[in-house]
């Protein structure tokens, strides 16, 4: 992803009776987060370190600040706590919290939300009880870096980054999503704090609300629909595999009621493909053998095929060839490693697809939508 309007690494400091930190920054930046953290607190007092998620960008300075505090407790889910030893590799003393627990910070009280794959399993989102502030990680968060400390919706600059944050971040995990914000859904709150970008204050409900939407019309494109939708794909260097993939859909069209789209994978952009991925039912890839190997623009697809999303999905390959042959076999390969449901028969066919590979091509094009009948 990009960050045309920058980004911010979000640390919050309560300076309660028992000093508590909520994330840190990335380790890249360790040198500036520890001088901007010592004007408010000397590190060595902080008793608890609360890391609502392991990704590096929240936990890459907390090396180098155990090293400053080594008695500070690291305070996170199960998972973040695992994931942790594996990314410190040293000792450190830990707390694993579940959902509803509660810390006594002496003055002030932290409960716990469990919040996974927001969006990874370690998520959790953190309450400060007494303040009615909640800090959320990556959860209505954007890379958005402003000289002003609160978030403004009606700045469009602010408004691209947040939704644009959310598509590439947290889309896939929609249902999460939904399932987090009815647990906090009846919390008293002045302020939500995300991990990156501004503080929602005021318009904190405006924010859980967009998200809200953002989540469920994504679901929505992904529920069932009456008539299923079959997505060709492909790249051709002379137009034999365009031909090809013409011919499969009139063979799909033969078999079934289905609505067959074909794309051009060297001309849509990104994220157009992308969404048209996420409101397919079946993908079918093709593309030429080149130096044995398909090309590059296949590639690409793979890269925005999400398998938390497209899981289960049925897939097939096909493609023109002059004398080996490999990109169907390669696609088909890197399709079932995406967890896609993969068609056994492949369709390679040499050169130009004259009438009797027409015909095959046809067939290949009916036994998929055979099978995918069966699969539906």
């Amino acid at each position: 992803m990009t960050t045309e309007f920058g980004t911010t690494y979000n640390s919050y400091f309560i300076n309660s009776r028992k000093k508590a930190l909520i994330e840190v920054a990335k380790e890249k930046f360790s040198e500036t987060y520890l001088n901007k953290l010592r004007k408010v607190t000397d590190p060595s007092e902080i008793e608890y370190i609360i890391l609502d998620h392991t990704e590096p960008d929240h936990s890459g300075s907390l090396g180098m600040l155990l090293d400053l505090t080594p008695s500070a407790t690291v305070v996170g889910s199960g998972n973040a706590i695992r994931y942790l030893e594996d990314i410190l590799n040293k000792p450190f003393n830990s707390l694993v919290v579940k959902d509803g627990d509660t810390l006594d910070l002496g003055n002030k009280t932290l409960k716990f939300i469990s919040a996974p794959n927001l969006h990874w399993p370690d998520s959790i989102y953190t309450y400060l009880a007494e303040d009615k502030i909640l800090f959320t990680c990556d959860s209505f968060g954007a890379h958005y870096c402003d000289y002003g400390m609160f978030s403004n919706i009606e700045s469009p600059d602010y408004m691209s980054a947040y939704k644009y944050y959310y598509d590439v971040i947290l889309r896939p995990y929609s249902r999460f999503m939904i399932k987090a914000i009815d647990k906090i859904r009846n919390l008293d709150i002045n302020l939500i704090c995300p991990g990156h970008g501004p503080v929602h204050a005021g318009n904190h409900w405006d924010i859980v609300k967009l998200s809200e939407g953002y989540a469920s019309d994504y679901i929505k494109l992904t529920e069932s629909k009456s008539i299923k939708k079959i997505l060709i794909a492909f790249v051709s260097a002379y137009g034999y595999t365009r031909q090809a993939s013409e011919h499969i859909s009139v063979g799909l069209h033969e078999t079934g009621n289905f609505d067959v789209e074909i794309v051009d994978l060297e001309i849509i952009p990104a994220d157009e493909l992308e969404s048209k991925l996420i409101t397919s039912d079946a993908l079918l890839v093709g593309s030429p053998t080149i130096n044995q190997n398909t090309l590059l623009p296949v590639y690409k697809l793979f890269a925005l095929i999400n398998p938390i999303r497209d899981k289960g999905k049925m897939a097939g390959a096909f493609g023109s060839y002059g004398w080996s042959g490999e990109a169907p076999g390669i696609i088909a390969s890197s399709l079932r490693n995406l967890k896609l449901n993969v068609f056994e028969e492949i369709a390679g066919f040499k050169f130009a697809p004259g009438k009797d590979k027409k015909e095959t091509l046809t067939e290949f094009g009916r036994k998929f939508a055979r099978e995918f009948l069966k699969y539906c």
